[in-house]
């Protein structure tokens, strides 16, 4: 069974060079909150709540809080946390030891974007993963979906 993921970045996404790179072997957290913000405060929150060991807890909105601001804040410590694991595996999981993104021997991901590959593609793990990372982190740099500004409402 093949499986396509077929992702549409919004409007203004970056272009991924032809070697589906634009970054190094390691992922590397590139989406920083700044400390003593109001969003550094929210994630100093989640993370109290998330050792906690109720999950309910550790996602429920704070009271009084801004639920889109919430949930950037998750999505972007999840994005991190997610480049940290993968960072872990790049010495692992090469294009020699893993030339095809797949789920067991049944499953296969083909990669494609809807605006740079319209086609899905067939690729290795790592340029899979990639190709997946840098369209996240694209999204996460666009402030008409994440905006860095406190108030500003996405569309």
């Amino acid at each position: 069974m093949i499986f396509s993921i077929g992702l549409r970045p919004m409007e203004g996404a970056t272009d991924v060079n032809d070697s589906g790179s634009r970054s190094s072997k390691t992922f590397k957290p590139k989406k920083n909150i700044p400390e003593g913000s109001h969003q550094y405060e929210l994630l100093k929150h989640a993370e109290a709540t998330l050792g906690s060991g109720n999950l309910r807890m550790a996602v429920m909105l704070p009271e009084g809080e801004d639920l889109n601001e919430w949930v950037a804040v998750n999505t972007v410590d999840f994005f991190n946390q997610i480049n940290m694991l993968y960072g872990t595996i790049t010495d692992f999981c090469t294009e020699e030891s893993c030339p095809v993104m797949s789920a067991g021997p049944k499953y296969e991901y083909h990669w494609a974007d809807g605006t740079n590959i319209k086609k899905p593609i067939k690729c290795s793990a790592p340029k899979y993963i990639d190709y997946l990372m840098t369209w996240v982190q694209d999204q996460l740099d666009d402030e008409t979906l994440f905006p860095s500004k406190i108030g500003i409402q996405p569309y």
